[in-house]
């Protein structure tokens, strides 16, 4: 059989692409996939940000939409999911047809760094930006500036994120797997680029361990499929979060008053 990402990630995380929360304590051995974990990621996020019927969330960055549904379909909330991938959005609206959101929101093609002016025109309870603002962080400035034109001073913003612990030239296996044109930034330098867009840190988590045993269950299973990992390199990515030269952590921000 072909090996390939995306039907590995059809296996392991069907439709997710991401690696959910994972106690430190599980016994990764008798976790055969990570749905639970991204499923018990959305209860967190549910919970942590206070997502409730009256709320209006934007996803900048959706992908194929399995959070921004989860979360709608969970709360009853109104949302706007954004991606710069058509086919994703194509998906996005099948999936929120399938289980009954379609009328709670909308999904539309758009950039992280250049939002359609409609989505700015609208006024939202939570910003969530789950897994993408790595990709900004070459441009974190300008990717910042389109997020707090979307806010208010009452917007709670979410993001999870990778941040380097370590010099860049020491996370090219990792970057392998990743294939970005740009450094990582470090946990400071992110911390800056908040502070020179207007906000405010409400809230920080190094949530490292809680994504090391989601790698494992990733690891073990390209291994499986690609030993020599010519293809399934998700086990470089892991290796970088487990000795420690990448980490993943959540940031809670306001837009300052």
């Amino acid at each position: 059989a072909v090996v390939s990402t995306q039907s590995t990630g059809n296996e392991i995380a069907p439709g997710f692409y991401n690696f959910g929360r994972i106690s430190p304590d599980a016994d990764v051995d008798n976790i055969p996939d990570l749905i639970q974990a991204n499923e018990d990621m959305i209860e967190y996020i549910i919970s942590n940000q206070e997502i409730g019927p009256e709320s209006r969330i934007l996803d900048l960055g959706c992908g194929k939409g399995m959070y921004t549904v989860g979360i709608a379909k969970r709360t009853g909330c109104q949302f706007v999911g954004t991606d710069i991938n058509s086919t994703y959005i194509d998906e996005c609206k099948e999936l929120a047809e399938n289980h009954g959101v379609s009328d709670q929101g909308e999904f539309l093609t758009s950039s992280i760094l250049d939002l359609d002016p409609t989505i700015k025109e609208k006024k939202y309870t939570h910003v969530l930006v789950l897994g993408v603002m790595l990709y900004a962080h070459g441009t974190l400035d300008k990717f910042l500036a389109q997020l707090v034109s979307c806010c208010d001073k009452d917007t709670k913003i979410f993001i999870w994120d990778f941040i380097r612990k370590v010099e860049w030239e020491r996370c090219q296996e990792a970057n392998r797997h990743l294939k970005m044109p740009h450094s990582l930034l470090t946990k400071e330098e992110v911390l800056d680029g908040f502070e020179k867009a207007g906000l405010d840190l409400t809230n920080y988590e190094d949530a490292t361990k809680y994504i090391i045993p989601s790698y494992r269950v990733m690891t073990r299973e390209c291994i499986k499929r690609d030993p020599d990992m010519e293809v399934l390199t998700s086990p470089l990515l892991a290796a970088a979060f487990i000795e420690g030269l990448l980490g993943y952590v959540y940031y809670c921000l306001k837009v300052k008053s």
